[in-house]
């Protein structure tokens, strides 16, 4: 992660897109989208199993990590590829960012039967963000073997060509996305979208939308944070909401939800460095209720 002290906007503007900047600041975090989100999962007081490719240089010290918030790493495949996935993240000043991935390992061609194997008896999956190669299997593979999933094809959208973008939306019941994202994946495959069962829609400070087939159409607000750092706080999303949809949340509850693990990964810098422990409280002091699924006060 870099650290950009001016702002992304007002830099020069010429033919091409040749430009250096100078960071402020240069940090190393643990992360992928995958783990992002089984770490929010897991200080909520699930039990998440993410299924990753990771290469020769998935260290000791990401693995005392996962120890000590106690992930399991039984679905973490170790290959003899040199790298695992990276993201080189700048942030400006004003929280706009610009991201490069790595998209780590190839997956082999038996992948499609692997992770329906480890994904039998599952209650429910996150697809996270991966090229097309590796996510269209693996939705195939949830689908065939009845885990129902949440779809995130996050950034990696830009890679997708219309047939790619098809067939996964297709494939799936509920995606969720942000602005830049969910209108990328309505030139793509606009036909497919307007079929999913639900469509979530975040939107950054002015909260976030969505569209079901069962509840209706909803909105709201953001929970109000102090920002440290915008990275991850997608992931941390995602986590909140499925923890309160796998406790029989509504909808709009389950947004609640991740708006508030958003705000918490939003006050931290790194996108596995907050805690959850005062989620319940945060969840009554920015929403004034307690829902049944949100435990005893």
């Amino acid at each position: 992660m870099g650290s950009y002290p001016g702002i992304f906007t007002g830099l020069p503007r010429h033919r091409g897109i040749n430009l250096a900047i100078q960071l402020g600041r240069i940090e190393r975090h643990f992360g992928g989208c995958a783990m992002n989100i089984a770490y929010t999962l897991k200080l909520l007081g699930d039990a998440p199993v993410p299924y990753v490719h990771v290469g020769r240089d998935f260290d000791s010290d990401y693995t005392a990590h996962l120890a000590a918030v106690g992930l399991d790493t039984s679905g973490v495949q170790v290959t003899d590829s040199p790298h695992s996935a990276h993201a080189f993240i700048f942030t400006d000043r004003e929280q706009n960012q610009l991201t490069g991935f790595f998209g780590g390992p190839a997956v082999g061609p038996d992948f499609e039967e692997r992770i329906g194997r480890f994904a039998r008896g599952f209650d429910y999956a996150v697809l996270a963000p991966d090229v097309p190669e590796h996510m269209i299997p693996a939705a195939r593979a949830l689908r065939r073997v009845g885990v129902p999933f949440l779809t995130d094809p996050g950034q990696n959208l830009t890679d997708f060509e219309a047939s790619d973008a098809k067939e996964l939306t297709e494939l799936s019941e509920a995606v969720v996305v942000n602005e830049f994202e969910y209108e990328t994946l309505r030139k793509l495959a606009s036909e497919a979208l307007d079929a999913v069962d639900l469509v979530i829609v975040t939107e950054g400070e002015r909260g976030t939308r969505w569209r079901s087939r069962s509840e209706g159409d909803g909105r709201e607000p953001a929970v109000e944070a102090r920002i440290v750092d915008p990275t991850g706080c997608g992931d941390a999303f995602r986590g909140g909401y499925v923890h309160a949809r796998l406790r029989g949340a509504a909808i709009a509850d389950a947004v609640r939800a991740g708006g508030v693990t958003a705000a918490l990964a939003l006050e931290a810098n790194g996108t596995q460095a907050h805690r959850c422990d005062a989620f319940a409280t945060r969840y009554r002091n920015a929403w004034g209720t307690h829902p049944a699924w949100l435990g005893s006060p």
